[in-house]
């Protein structure tokens, strides 16, 4: 869950960034107390018990490209390339190892 908790700022930034015009220093106000939650769901993720650094890396890339992917998808309406739906599936087939053959 810290995954999740880190990756909806993490995206939501990244969207933000997009849209709200003038530069993140004009609005530096907005983006750092985002920065914080992100850092602090890391924190959380990667002290979380019996969790190793990989597998924190893994939880964390799999919440952030499926997120990145749906706003990409459905928010923003553009183009998904074939390398970032690639990414995505190998990123799936990593979870789906890590419960089936354990940590």
């Amino acid at each position: 869950m810290w995954g999740l908790f880190a990756a909806i700022p993490a995206v939501y930034a990244e969207y933000l960034y997009r849209t709200v015009p003038g530069s993140w220093l004009e609005n530096w106000w907005l983006f750092i107390p985002i920065q914080l939650v992100i850092g602090y769901g890391i924190w959380q993720l990667v002290r979380a018990p019996h969790t190793t650094l990989v597998d924190a890396f893994v939880v964390w890339a799999f919440s952030t490209a499926i997120l990145r992917v749906f706003v990409s998808v459905v928010v923003l309406r553009e183009e998904v390339k074939t390398g970032t739906w690639i990414a995505l599936s190998l990123l799936i087939l990593a979870r789906v190892a890590q419960l089936v053959w354990g940590r």
